[in-house]
């Protein structure tokens, strides 16, 4: 059984992720991005200025209160696992995924594994601890890659073509071979967030069968990326006016239309496991 360390940020999704594998394959370490609020101020400023700053600090309102209202929705493809991490787990909260502090523990614990969901930009240093790193991303790879991808095809009306990816990770961002993906089902009356949820129940459960893989001694099977196929996106290039966009989709049934008239009618090969 391989020796797993779990990359996350404080979110119901990923507490969820980390207890449904721990569930399965028992996880050594979970190491929990927590920023401080200094660290949130700069990172706002450099990426956005002042704009950028005062709409980080309602987008944080809006998800307090949407996670109050999504909580049905938690419970749907979460189960009773994402409230809290479970206390048979130890935790190390650092203010950055990559900081000292981190990178000593993991040369402590040498893991055979590391998984991350969600974390900052992890550097070679951290992931060389572990013969073997991989990324759940919230997008189908090379299409859409970075952040806010569900969001990206849903502006594009592109319903078809949203999906999770399980990737090696490496220093191109949503670029590492990928080992497999899965599109979700979508329905008339789903957001961004149910979305999301089911994306990271889908790329869990395929987590967890590639670990099977892995305890039965079979050769994991990865196919390089065209990144230059897709685009990639990062926190900067997310307007006010893009999440004006969602609202609008969301507040008007608009994936239902997109559903049945899709921008781009084709499903792009993805890779199965």
């Amino acid at each position: 059984m391989p020796k797993i360390v779990c990359l996350i940020r404080s979110d119901p999704a990923f507490v969820y992720f980390i207890n449904r594998i721990h569930e399965r394959h028992k996880v050594s370490l979970v190491v929990l991005e927590s920023p401080s609020f200094k660290r949130r101020l700069v990172t706002q400023i450099n990426s956005g200025g002042i704009p950028g700053l005062i709409e980080a600090f309602r987008n944080q309102a809006v998800k307090r209160i949407n996670r109050k209202g999504y909580s049905s929705d938690y419970d749907r493809y979460f189960d009773d696992k994402w409230t809290s991490i479970d206390r048979g787990i130890p935790v190390l909260r650092v203010d950055h995924i990559n900081a000292p502090a981190v990178y000593e523990r993991l040369k402590k614990e040498r893991p055979d594994l590391i998984l991350d969901h969600g974390t900052s930009i992890v550097k070679d240093h951290i992931l060389e601890t572990s013969a073997l790193a991989l990324n759940l991303h919230r997008g189908l790879s090379p299409y859409y890659r970075g952040t806010y991808c569900t969001e990206r095809a849903l502006v594009n009306w592109d319903p078809y073509n949203i999906g999770v990816t399980i990737h090696k990770l490496t220093r191109i961002i949503d670029g590492g071979s990928i080992l497999a993906q899965e599109r979700p089902i979508i329905e008339n009356g789903d957001t961004v967030g149910s979305i999301d949820m089911q994306l990271t129940q889908r790329g869990t459960e395929l987590l967890i069968r590639a670990i099977d893989k892995m305890d039965a001694g079979e050769e994991l099977r990865f196919r390089k990326q065209d990144v230059s196929l897709g685009f990639l996106t990062l926190n900067r290039h997310w307007t006010k006016h893009l999440r004006r966009q969602i609202r609008h989709v969301e507040r008007n049934g608009l994936i239902a239309q997109m559903l049945k008239k899709p921008a781009r009618k084709t499903k792009l090969p993805i890779v199965e496991l």
